[in-house]
């Protein structure tokens, strides 16, 4: 099975290609560009051809709205016309799952001026929360660019290639669900901040 995944939920674009679980292809772009205008060359540059996937994944946040709205929307288009199964993921659920550090974690991303949040206990998985100040337990995981003083302990990746991760747990999700998920079913996490 060949896998597309995409993630557009910051000022990057990362994309990943998994063949029969082993990784092919990722590529990350950080750039200024709008995903709309950006991933058909991209695409075209990097030889790939929407229609030539068995499945696709695509990371639905936290992240920018518009970016993302827009590649939720190409990828659940590419599902839907194709005929092929769909599997989201979300990256504060990605970095929880594959970062190896002590239980309780906490991982979060700073969107524009905004923390987003997500905590695993080993147990259970929070939902997506903006952080508002709370005293939050846990090991802290974040990306470089997005570090904030939430926890004591902090684990700051250099780089997380969501699209790569997002593309192994789509995998384990097919395995499991060959049909994948609904395609108009699927939206990018919306947290509201404060007015």
């Amino acid at each position: 099975m060949r896998l597309f995944a995409l993630d557009a939920s910051f000022s990057f674009i990362n994309l990943a290609v998994l063949k029969d679980g082993e990784l092919e292809l990722l590529h990350y772009l950080k750039t200024e560009k709008k995903t709309l205008e950006l991933l058909p060359s991209l695409l075209r540059e990097l030889g790939l051809r929407p229609e030539d996937f068995d499945a696709y994944a695509v990371s639905v946040g936290a992240g920018y709205l518009t970016s993302l709205r827009i590649s939720v929307t190409q990828v659940k288009l590419w599902a839907y016309t194709n005929k092929k199964p769909l599997v989201p993921f979300e990256n504060l659920e990605l970095m929880l799952r594959f970062t190896p550090v002590p239980l309780p974690r906490v991982a979060y991303l700073k969107v524009s001026r905004h923390y987003f949040y997500r905590t695993f206990d080993g147990k259970t998985l929070s939902p997506v929360k903006l952080y508002e100040g709370e005293k939050l337990e846990g090991y802290g995981i974040t990306i470089k660019g997005h570090e904030g003083e939430l926890t004591k302990e902090l684990f700051v990746h250099p780089f997380f290639p969501f699209s790569a991760y997002g593309a192994v747990y789509a995998d384990e999700f097919l395995k499991r669900e060959p049909k994948g998920v609904d395609p108009l079913k699927v939206e990018p996490v919306y947290v509201k901040p404060p007015a």
